[in-house]
């Protein structure tokens, strides 16, 4: 899998992750909330939650009793109601915290005028049938409501009339043992007369959906409130008796749980954020801080990875595998590895050429004052008039002079000839030739040379025929360098056998020049074909310039060659030039 789809793959997947642990909170967070509102409910409204609960979790016994969930049964005793379970003919079977006034048998039809408050009862009842495990349930619920007493107390012997709240005594007395106060209303909710109003807290005006919140809640404003509305002259009597005197009238007890919910809501998801953005950090930051002070190194010239407290490389565990929050990045740390032992040994590389050209531009300017010094001292000598030089004397010293300006033209042509090959500037022109023939008439000329002696050179033609691609002119300078070098850095004892290979198809052969000399180390096998001057007798001028190794190794990759050298210092040296299919032609 690439970087980019494992990148696309956690991202995703982390990021459901996310999602589903915020709607997890959200989930949490709206459970507690209906489970708080349905405790509120109880309190506030327990004729409409409460019962429907507590039938639903109600069990027959045995002998007829009903057993209900004890937390319910509480907030019933709290609420100061009552509770009766009615068979079929309207007999209790069943009850629970029933004042003596309850009556203990309903008739059908005296139960629906209590119930529908056709008929005078000291209580404000719920009725509730429901059937469970086949057996029906008439479930009577009862809370004394208060106001409602008094307000029907007040009505029986007070009136308004003329714009003027008219109570007898022994209805204000009750009216102010309970803390209670009547407010008579007009058509519109404005209030047209009180008594016992507390002076501050209390509305004079009243809008309709206020009203019957407070009449259907009273926990939510402490209150206990009756109303009843008087056809003659259509006017609102409403009596509030509180039921906690330290309540406020405009407390709501759902705030007290929404906002809590959603402060912890919130904080939780703002937590959440901030530790994943941690975590994303440490997952994903911290293997890119990494690489970026590891550039910042590679800038530097600092070639290896930052090390971790232990030594090892940040990114890998002892056993030299990938910490797990660098998995995803493996393949960016793998080009970094390879970047970094690539430019380290480009470095080492770069350090070890920028030697080799100091030595060679020393050996080079060594090579070239010498055979100048020698100029400028017989050019002196032939000007001084104090001389008087023969005919034959001056013929002496130009041979000399001619001698080592041939020397230093040749050494400017082979620089000159290097830099062309090491920049593909030169390519010369091949052609078929017969290699045998060739390098026969090469051998040939090269044992004429007095300077190599006699007898040191053997050819060992192919038995048939070897036809190559080659540029003849760059072709016999190379045997010409190979030549000098076998025979003039080798003991005067030494032999040259130059032998000819066919490959395996057409157009394939090697050339081996093979001495049984001195041979070379490693390291100078290493550096053999490198542009540095190794040094150069100039009392043998003719021998080359100190480039020919160089020169002769471009001359034969321009021709679509190549050259492998084979020494072991004390028992000579085997190179060899091969054209094949992995060379081409030209």
């Amino acid at each position: 899998m690439s970087i980019r789809r494992r990148l696309m793959t956690r991202f995703i997947g982390m990021l459901a992750g996310a999602v589903i642990l915020i709607i997890l909170l959200g989930s949490a967070a709206t459970y507690w909330v209906v489970q708080r509102i349905n405790e509120v409910s109880l309190v506030d409204d327990f004729a409409t939650s409460g019962l429907d609960q507590l039938i639903n979790t109600a069990e027959m016994k045995p002998d007829g009793t009903v057993r209900y969930d004890p937390k319910l049964l509480e907030q019933v005793k709290h609420n100061q109601g009552w509770l009766q379970v009615l068979d079929e003919k309207g007999y209790v079977i069943d009850d629970f915290h029933t004042p003596d006034d309850v009556p203990k048998q309903y008739k059908p039809g005296e139960l629906i005028a209590y119930w529908e408050a056709k008929k005078p009862f000291p209580y404000q009842i719920v009725m509730l049938i429901r059937e469970k495990n086949g057996e029906n349930f008439t479930l009577l619920y009862g809370e004394r409501n208060q106001a409602q007493s008094l307000l029907d107390q007040a009505r029986q012997s007070s009136y308004y009339t003329n714009g003027e709240l008219v109570l007898q005594p022994k209805q204000q007395d009750a009216l102010r043992s309970k803390g209670a106060y009547l407010q008579v209303l007009d058509a519109y909710g404005h209030e047209l007369d009180s008594f016992n109003k507390p002076a501050i807290g209390v509305p004079s005006s009243y809008n309709i959906q206020e009203m019957v919140l407070r009449v259907r809640y009273p926990s939510r404003y402490g209150i206990s409130t009756a109303t009843l509305y008087d056809e003659q002259n259509s006017t609102t009597w409403m009596i509030s008796i509180p039921v906690d005197p330290s309540a406020s009238g405009d407390q709501n007890p759902y705030k007290f749980i929404l906002a809590p919910a959603l402060l912890v809501l919130l904080l939780s998801v703002v937590i959440l954020l901030i530790l994943l953005a941690l975590w994303y950090a440490n997952r994903f930051g911290s293997p890119m801080l990494h690489m970026l002070q590891w550039l910042q190194r590679l800038e530097q010239g600092h070639y290896e990875e930052p090390k971790g407290i232990g030594g090892a490389p940040r990114s890998q565990r002892r056993n030299g595998k990938w910490k797990r929050k660098y998995h995803v990045y493996a393949e960016v740390l793998r080009s970094m590895q390879a970047l970094s032992a690539t430019l380290k040994q480009d470095e080492e590389l770069r350090k070890k050429t920028e030697s080799l050209r100091e030595e060679w531009i020393a050996g080079i300017t060594h090579d070239l004052k010498t055979p100048l010094s020698s100029i400028q001292g017989y050019a002196h000598m032939l000007e001084a008039q104090k001389y008087s030089w023969s005919p034959e004397e001056v013929r002496e010293f130009a041979g000399i002079m001619l001698d080592k300006s041939m020397y230093m033209d040749r050494l400017v042509n082979d620089l000159a000839m290097t830099y062309r090959l090491r920049s593909g500037g030169y390519q010369p022109p091949v052609e078929e030739t017969d290699v045998n023939t060739l390098l026969h008439d090469l051998v040939l000329r090269a044992e004429r040379n007095p300077v190599y002696g006699e007898g040191r050179i053997c050819f060992q033609p192919a038995h048939a025929p070897v036809y190559g691609h080659v540029h003849i002119p760059s072709f016999e300078r190379i045997v010409d360098n190979l030549t000098a070098n076998a025979l003039l850095h080798n003991p005067a004892e030494s032999t040259l056998t130059v032998s000819v290979h066919p490959g395996k198809q057409a157009g394939e052969f090697s050339v081996h020049f093979a001495d049984d000399g001195q041979g070379m180390d490693p390291e100078l096998v290493w550096r053999l074909f490198e542009r540095y001057y190794r040094g150069t007798d100039t009392g043998t001028s003719d021998v080359g310039s100190g480039l020919g190794m160089a020169v002769t190794k471009g001359l034969i990759e321009a021709m679509k060659g190549r050259i492998e050298v084979q020494s072991v210092s004390g028992k000579g040296t085997v190179i060899r030039l091969i054209w094949d299919g992995k060379s081409g032609h030209g």
